[in-house]
This record gives C-alpha cells, structure tokens and sequence, in this order.
C-alpha cells in the first residue's frame, strides 16, 4: 500500500499584499511560498504545493486549485484543513481538502478555468480602494462591450492578447463564455476558457473598456485577432480587478478521491 498521500486543495486568497502565486527568490512574499511553509509546518516534512494557475501579482483566487503530497498518514482530512487554516494569514484560507489519485496534478489535468473581472463604476475619487475591483471613473457604454466580447467566443490565435513577456509558442486558446453584466455601480466580465496566455484576460477587458468608452467599435477585436499584434489591443487592466473563480477538470477526474473522501468545505473570502 502507498503510504504517500495525495491532497487536493481548493484555495481562496486576496492578492493584494502577494507578489502572485509562484514561490519566488527569498523576501519576496507569495501565495505559495505561505501555503508551504504552513502545510510543512503541519506535516512535519518539507511540501512542495502545485499550483492549477500562477496567478500574477495583485490577482485574487475564490477557486484556485492547489495539491501536495505529504506522508504524513496520522492526520484526517479535516483535521489538516484546519491545522494549515490556522497558520496562514487571514486573507489566504483553504476552503476544501480532499484526497485524490497519487496521480492527481492540479496543472497537468486543469482542462480550463473561469476567470472574474470587476469594473466599480464610481466618478468619485475615494481614499480606500475598493476591494477586488479596477474603480473607473469614466462612463462605460456596456451594450457595445458585450458585442465586442461575443466576438472572442471560439477558437483563435490569442497573441495580440498577449503580453511580451508570453514565451510560449502556442498562442491558439479556445474561449467557451465572455458575458459581460451590468449592475449599478459595476460591470462584471467572466471569461471561461480551455486556457490563458499571460495578461490575456486583463488585456481582453482592457480592450472591451476601450469599446465601452467608444474609442473602438466592437469590430476592432477582429482586427486584433486577425493582426495578432499586441498593439491592436487595449491597455491591460489592473491586476486588482482580476479573480481566479475556478479550475475545471473532466467528468471522469470529478471522482478521483482516495479512501480519505472530501473535507467540509469552507466559506471563501469576502469578493
């Protein structure tokens, strides 16, 4: 019988104080170096905690999905929870724990994710910022916007959306939903896709805020599709707005939990 256990995590955090996800040189602090120096700490062994999605400095979580293994069998799940829970700071909490397939690996089998974009509508300049959301100040036209965002559902070579720093050479992503809802005082963007290049979802909003203003019609996201020149898109939207909803996986890996079944869940962080 394998002794090593395999955990999977699903991880809420506030970015804000982080300089993002990945583990990075020492004094810089991120959300993963927090979660392995806790779960170390609780298993008595050095973790290595793998990541779905390397969130970006700033970027929030509700769902980001995290596993490690530990061989550390004398802990129930719950109990683990808990433990890492009470040695992270307040704004990273884990919301469930469950023991997966040895094989399970949170990056590896991600087959897409949902991200969240917050616009809070203010013309008002406030000294505490509002949480979670990029506060413009300007009018925002959100009927132009939502045509120009249908017209990035599909498959397409998503380069033009993506920033310099992107090395990878396969820049073809398929988007499945981009709606974008208005409320009173914000508009919300919620983009699901197979994956995501780097900065892709912030420079998608940059580029439908420039259509909201009315700078561009709706029809200029063909021309930065077609182009694939980052300078035919728009600016790229602060990090703060920008919230990891969730991690999706196949049917088939839904059920991959060992003998140790799933652990309560426990509520995210305020969004």
């Amino acid at each position: 019988m394998n002794s090593t256990r395999n955990i999977k995590l699903v991880v809420a955090y506030d970015g804000a104080a982080y300089h993002g996800w990945q583990r990075q040189s020492a004094g810089i602090d991120t959300v993963q170096e927090r979660l392995e120096d806790a779960a170390a700490r609780v298993t008595g062994h050095p973790v290595t905690v793998l990541g779905a999605s390397r969130t970006d400095t700033g970027v929030h979580a509700a769902g980001q999905v995290a596993n490690f293994y530990t061989t550390n069998a004398s802990i129930p799940l719950e109990g683990l929870r808990r433990a890492i829970n009470s040695r992270l700071p307040g704004d990273i909490a884990i919301r469930s724990a469950q023991e997966v397939s040895i094989n399970f690996h949170a990056s590896r089998w991600a087959v897409g994710k949902t991200y969240r974009y917050r616009i809070r509508l203010s013309p008002l300049r406030t000294v505490n910022p509002v949480a979670q959301a990029w506060l413009y100040a300007k009018p925002l036209d959100d009927e132009p916007m939502r045509l120009a965002a249908r017209r990035l559902i599909g498959t397409h070579d998503f380069r033009g959306f993506a920033t310099s720093a992107e090395i990878r050479q396969n820049t073809v992503r398929t988007i499945y939903r981009c709606d974008v809802c208005r409320g009173d005082f914000e508009i919300v963007v919620s983009v699901e896709g197979n994956g995501f290049l780097y900065n892709m979802v912030r420079n998608i909003v940059g580029t439908l805020v420039e259509v909201a203003r009315g700078h561009w019609e709706p029809e200029h996201v063909d021309k930065a599709l077609a182009s694939r020149d980052r300078r035919d898109a728009g600016p790229t939207a602060p990090a703060g707005g920008l919230t990891l909803l969730c991690v999706h996986y196949l049917p088939e890996d839904a059920s991959v939990a060992g003998t140790g079944g799933a652990a309560a869940a426990e509520d995210q962080l305020p969004q």
